[in-house]
């Protein structure tokens, strides 16, 4: 298995009381590790991108047993927890809240890669 570097990926409110900026994760992998400090009441969930810069869309995986697709996205709640994402091989990501915060939060990120 290969741990990716921790990384810091900020929700700015002066920027987007919803949205992260980019993190470039170093290298594409399976699974993203997601540390959500205390947060606004929020749900959760990734934004992805093929390229630096690029077009970021909601990541929706497919379910192995139904064959739907599921967008991963924790329950609302105020953080204080770790989330393990299925990532699907990007390298570049986002975090949305579904709700603005109040001040800047801080997430910690890390992909993983078996």
């Amino acid at each position: 298995m290969i741990q990716g570097e921790w990384k810091n990926c900020v929700i700015t409110v002066g920027t987007s009381a919803t949205l992260s900026a980019e993190v470039n994760l170093g290298r594409a992998y399976d699974t993203l590790l997601v540390v959500i400090p205390t947060i606004t009441a929020a749900s959760v969930s990734v934004r992805v991108a093929e390229k630096t810069g690029g077009t970021f869309q909601d990541l929706y995986i497919t379910s192995t047993n139904d064959g739907d697709d599921k967008q991963p996205i924790t329950t609302s709640g105020t953080g204080g927890i770790t989330w393990v994402v299925p990532l699907g091989g990007f390298q570049f990501i986002k975090l949305l809240s579904s709700q603005n915060q109040a001040s800047n939060r801080t997430f910690r990120v890390c992909g993983v890669r078996r």
